[in-house]
């Protein structure tokens, strides 16, 4: 998420992927107040893995002390822009990555969070929110088990600041990112006692390791249920779902201790978080859970599982 600070004020502004700088309000994105500044005087811009500015001002545009007029020019961090004589026009890239959607301060506008990435929201159990993304790259909040769809606008409260979610989604012309999850499937390696789940998303060559962790055993158990309800011809909207209650009481028994509804709710945070943190492609696939009234699946139609080299059960891409 690329930022901008302004050199006297301090002030930092999200650069959208089409970002106008100008005088008039009713045109630029970001308003710069100086009468030597043209009314629409520059665009900044993202394309191809880089940002770069594009002057279309009479007086013309400084990047580091270096005229441009009229002209287009990639820049990098901690490049100083200059739309006007004044030195309050000063503005350092302080930030040059990607464009991504983010969480906007209503309180204080220099605050900003950026996505993607599961947010480290979850301080206790009556204030716990999970936000991550979702199938064709939706961003979701999920809030004492209600899912609120994240739409530009949309605000909400946590860490004691109301937040509002402004959508800045870039749309890179190369990857089709529908197809890294149309044609993946989740593969699980069992043990011969299953005390150890190794979990990897395979999409074509693409390999996406998610390790041997203990949460492994909540998305196996879900996995489990999927496959038993496609072996049961049951529809694809009515495979899998598991009641809390049920997947509690399953996983008391494997643990051989007490599993509650909050223990489950604090895995499936676990395991959005871990997911998403994947490089490159994780955060794709971090509603691997979905909910549905006190109900809770595997989301993805597509797994694999293996035990002693041998596959025990299979839904593949057809």
């Amino acid at each position: 998420m690329a930022i901008l600070q302004n050199i006297i004020s301090k002030e930092i502004i999200v650069l959208e992927t089409q970002h106008i700088f100008g005088r008039n309000k009713q045109i630029a994105k970001t308003c710069v107040h100086s009468q030597d500044v043209s009314q629409s005087h520059a665009t900044i811009f993202w394309k191809c893995g880089f940002w770069y500015l594009k002057d279309h001002s009479r007086n013309g545009t400084l990047i580091n002390n270096k005229f441009y007029h009229q002209t287009t020019y990639k820049f990098h961090s901690k490049e100083i822009i200059q739309f006007g004589e004044k030195k309050s026009t000063q503005w350092m890239l302080i930030d040059n990555t990607p464009p991504s959607c983010y969480f906007k301060s209503l309180t204080n506008k220099n605050k900003v969070i950026p996505l993607p990435s599961v947010l480290d929201l979850l301080h206790q159990k009556k204030q716990d929110i999970h936000i991550y993304c979702a199938k064709n790259r939706q961003w979701k909040a999920e809030k004492e088990g209600k899912t609120i769809p994240l739409t530009q606008g949309v605000t909400l409260h946590f860490n004691n600041d109301e937040w509002v979610f402004i959508e800045n989604q870039w749309i890179d012309d190369i990857i089709d990112y529908g197809h890294i999850v149309k044609e993946a499937y989740y593969q699980f390696i069992l043990s011969a006692d299953e005390e150890h789940i190794t979990i990897q998303i395979i999409s074509n060559t693409l390999v996406l390791d998610l390790g041997t962790r203990v949460h492994n055993y909540l998305l196996l158990s879900l996995a489990r249920k999927r496959l038993s309800d496609v072996s049961n011809g049951y529809s694809e909207n009515d495979q899998g779902w598991f009641s809390i209650e049920e997947i509690a009481y399953d996983l008391s028994k494997e643990f051989s201790k007490e599993i509650d509804a909050y223990y489950i709710n604090l895995q499936i945070y676990r395991i959005r978080k871990h997911i998403a943190k994947i490089e490159p492609y994780g955060y794709l696939f971090a509603n691997v859970i979905e909910r549905k009234n006190g109900f809770i699946r595997f989301s993805h139609p597509y797994l694999k599982l293996i035990k002693e080299n041998e596959s025990i059960g299979e839904i593949l891409v057809s």
